[in-house]
């Protein structure tokens, strides 16, 4: 098989399905799992693919909510290593907010079986705290959002409103410095925007792809967030810009440059 056909072959796999694994498509194409990386490599660097560690995902319309199943996989270490820096911000009797993003999701995975209030819109993270007896898990219920796994509409949003909400834990599409934090749909925006607007405290878990980002909707400004909570791979004058505006950063270097 010629490399161009090669190409359009996976570009047809990555469109149809929405993501193709390195193993899968050198399985099926026949070729060594180097050769499809140095493709998925080019592809990337084309703009036709997404680039993802094991594999590659479908570029997305930015007005559409990329499914979860898919969203929790990319930059997936990354996200692990921020959901271990944001527990530690975690004490007994918080009353918290979890929004639906997949790095909650995976902060969700690692918080202990503590005396915790846990409000969140996501399914994904209601069934994943299922196994912890001493916390509290509340559903805003709301409007099914099949994509991302959670509730939106204004039931949602009302339902945030009974709560005393010390910490919030979410994420986002896009982080640009001077426009903000932004989202895909109106919807998801201001569910983030009025969780943000009730909790004394606003930690942005966010990896390195994230930043200089601009998505369809901003629903909050930069200074609005309280802590960053970010991977070793994010520049380090980005971060320095958000500590001169008052925001404390913290990033996986950290734990990785002075283990426990």
């Amino acid at each position: 098989m010629l490399t161009v056909e090669r190409h359009r072959d996976i570009l047809s796999r990555v469109e149809t399905s929405g993501s193709a694994t390195v193993k899968g498509l050198a399985r099926d194409l026949e070729v060594a799992e180097e050769t499809i990386r140095r493709d998925l490599e080019k592809l990337s660097g084309e703009g036709r693919l997404i680039r993802i560690r094991g594999g590659a995902l479908r570029i997305e319309d930015d007005r559409r909510e990329i499914p979860f199943d898919i969203r929790e996989i990319v930059n997936l270490e990354e996200k692990r290593a921020i959901a271990a820096l944001a527990v530690r911000h975690l004490a007994e009797g918080d009353v918290i907010a979890l929004d639906a993003s997949s790095t909650a999701r995976e902060l969700a995975r690692v918080i202990p079986d503590i005396p915790l209030t846990i409000v969140t819109n996501s399914i994904a993270v209601t069934t994943t705290l299922m196994d912890r007896s001493r916390v509290r898990v509340v559903s805003t219920g709301g409007m099914l959002d099949s994509p991302s796994l959670s509730y939106i509409g204004s039931p949602a949003e009302e339902a945030l409103e009974r709560f005393n909400i010390k910490k919030l834990f979410l994420s986002c599409k896009g982080f640009d410095l001077s426009r903000g934090l932004s989202v895909a749909t109106d919807e998801h925006a201001r569910i983030k925007r009025r969780m943000m607007e009730l909790a004394e405290r606003t930690f942005l878990l966010i990896d390195n792809s994230k930043f200089g980002v601009k998505a369809v909707e901003f629903f909050a400004s930069t200074t609005d967030v309280d802590v960053v909570i970010t991977d070793s791979g994010t520049d380090p004058g980005m971060i320095e810009k958000l500590k001169k505006m008052g925001i404390v950063v913290e990033t996986t270097r950290r734990q990785e440059e002075n283990p426990q």
